[in-house]
């Protein structure tokens, strides 16, 4: 039967006493406002991140492009991305894992969930407490665990850490599913449940804009004249609502219509945004024609002018063989530690989807255990910081002394 060594709960042992401290710096973490678009704050943080990851490599910043919308007034306009925080300690002839986490929060800098209070019954309450700063202490202190160990040479490493998970990854979703080509196995921070279940299979996800131009008149003296953007719109979102569930798991979700005016004019803007959430990638395609030849039906109506933005940017994480593989390992390693380790399929999205889409098989629940996230009443369980950052470190260790059998589902690129 395998055990956990002596030398290894002596880490553990050094974790358990490092809690307080690591509680402490993830305060000031969160007490940093990173909203998904305060580009200020998620700047502050990514150097602060660079210096934790510098202490195991030549940490770096990654450019991304630039982030493109279609605002209210159905302008694109175009917001400068933060970088990627990216760690890269190469081992030839050795497996490599890809971590990722991400340092941006739902709560923007006029938000008033701003700072963390300790609810005094072994819960802490903050925004990004448990999505997903805690789980960049749980990342940080896991690898301070596997140096310690001695077992840092013996696996390959890549930490990426974005500025955009919490609004689809549109600037670095792409960059996420290249890396995923040159690795074994991808663990993402993201939390778990509060009681410390993990998520299996994924449905994939994407966001859309629709922009409806028309033609303003005066509603009383030349309403016929006029082309209501307004209505357009509408009588085109009833279609698209009307896809919700034609294919197995496929929901739609009519999100905002912006549009309208003065009472007396003819509306000659509307921009509207869905969501669409789907089960199985073979429907991708058909999703995107229905939703094209819709737009294509409206536009081509005299006086309309119709765009459709987006597209689905999350493909579903399905439980493949290689994931399967994976989760039983994670499953046997949280038995050596007294943790029992279950699975739930989730229509939420995450980066693991992104990995998934290059085969690479991954766990992305593997942050601390809370809940209530994306709201005020966030919270994280304090002593799930040491908790998962031990189970964490002994995934690590025991793939880096070989006790796991790594498969894909694709084959991995070669050079990095």
């Amino acid at each position: 039967m395998i055990e956990v060594s002596q030398k290894v709960n002596q880490i553990f042992d050094g974790v358990d006493e490092q809690q307080g401290d690591m509680l402490a710096e993830l305060i000031t973490w969160c007490d940093m406002n990173t909203g998904s678009t305060n580009y200020a704050g998620l700047m502050q943080l990514s150097e602060v991140l660079l210096a934790k990851l510098s202490v195991f490599g030549e940490a770096e910043f990654v450019s991304l492009p630039d982030r493109v919308v279609v605002n209210d007034q159905g302008e694109e306009v175009s917001f400068q991305s933060p970088p990627i925080v990216r760690l890269v300690l190469e081992r030839e002839h050795k497996p490599s894992v890809l971590l990722v986490g991400h340092y941006d929060t739902v709560y923007d800098k006029e938000h008033a969930f701003q700072i963390c209070t300790d609810l005094s019954n072994g819960l802490i309450n903050g925004p990004g407490i448990a999505d997903l700063k805690g789980g960049l202490s749980v990342m940080f202190k896991a690898l301070e665990c596997l140096q310690s160990a001695g077992l840092l040479d013996e696996i390959g490493i890549e930490v990426l850490l974005n500025p955009d998970e919490e609004i689809g990854s549109p600037c670095s979703g792409a960059y996420l599913v290249e890396r995923a080509k040159y690795h074994d196995v991808g663990l993402i921070f993201e939390p778990s449940l509060p009681d410390g279940t993990l998520v299996g299979e994924r449905k994939g996800s994407g966001n859309f804009t629709v922009r409806v131009n028309g033609k303003a008149a005066h509603a009383g003296r030349d309403i016929e004249s006029g082309r209501n953007a307004l209505m357009h719109l509408t009588k085109l979102f009833n279609e698209i609502n009307e896809l919700h569930g034609q294919k197995d798991g496929l929901t739609v979700n009519i999100a905002s219509i912006q549009g309208g005016g003065a009472l007396n004019v003819v509306p000659d803007l509307a921009v509207g945004r869905f969501n669409c959430r789907i089960e199985s990638n073979n429907d991708i395609a058909w999703l995107e024609e229905q939703l094209a030849s819709m737009t294509s039906e409206y536009n081509s109506v005299e006086g309309y002018q119709v765009a459709l933005f987006g597209g689905i940017t999350r493909r579903p994480k399905p439980l493949t063989k290689a994931n399967q593989n994976l989760q039983n390992f994670i499953t046997e390693t949280g038995n050596l530690l007294g943790i029992d380790v279950a699975y739930r399929a989730t229509g939420g999205v995450c980066d693991g989807n992104n990995l998934s889409q290059s085969g690479l098989p991954n766990v992305d629940t593997l942050g601390v255990r809370g809940g209530d996230i994306h709201s005020i009443n966030e919270y994280m369980v304090i002593d799930s910081l040491a908790e998962r950052t031990k189970f964490v470190a002994l995934i690590l260790m025991r793939m880096a002394q070989g006790e796991f059998d790594f498969i894909r589902d694709s084959e991995k690129l070669n050079k990095a």
